[in-house]
């Protein structure tokens, strides 16, 4: 049985993928970048930042985030949590197992959704300028650290390539939502725990 359950945000508990396209049409109006959603999209996993540099934009980058940031705040309504995702995480808490979110979302509009849910979260980590974001390990280690719990111990839940790499690279076991935004993965590490889920997960 594990003892935490870490999950990515973005495609895993919120659907939020009209809230980031009309974000972006912000974006697209109000600069220079000439990049369309699709191409912003399928990125997403990585922080902003490095989203950016993947789109080759290296200068202005924060005021371009604070542009996305603020549209994303004004259409916070477009984003919503999947079917049953506050019932499944209530199970899991009634299994006696912690809670927590590793996103790549910027932490003043992960708090704003999350608590929303009013679920316990012994841990939520967003992009620092401390720590790299996913696909390193760094998150997931430091949620494990401040849940008291091991590698052997924890499970991640997560929909991109990236939450697969940074899971590989934590030593932790992880678990695909092929509900996300990912593509299906070729290969996935087998998971024992998978059978102890609540069926929402499995």
């Amino acid at each position: 049985m594990k003892r935490l359950v870490l999950f990515d945000l973005d495609g895993v508990l919120l659907h939020s993928k009209e809230n980031m396209r009309q974000a972006w049409d912000v974006v697209l109006k109000k600069t220079s970048i000439d990049q369309p959603f699709e191409a912003y999209f399928a990125l997403i996993g990585r922080p902003f930042k490095d989203i950016m540099a993947h789109l080759g934009v290296t200068s202005d980058v924060e005021r371009i985030e604070k542009i996305y940031m603020t549209a994303s705040f004004d259409f916070l309504s477009q984003a919503t949590f999947f079917p049953k995702v506050k019932d499944t995480l209530e199970e899991i808490l009634d299994m006696g197992i912690k809670l927590g979110v590793v996103t790549s979302k910027d932490a003043p509009r992960t708090k704003a959704v999350l608590a929303q849910l009013e679920i316990r979260f012994v841990s939520i980590q967003c992009p620092s300028g401390r720590f790299r974001g996913k696909p390193a390990p760094d998150h997931l280690l430091i949620a494990m650290a401040e849940a008291g719990e091991d590698p052997a111990d924890t499970l991640f839940v997560g929909d991109m390539e990236t939450d697969w790499q940074a899971a590989c690279r934590a030593g932790i076991d992880y678990v695909h939502a092929s509900w996300g935004y990912g593509e299906p993965l070729k290969s996935v590490p087998a998971l024992e725990c998978v059978s102890q889920l609540p069926n929402h997960l499995k």
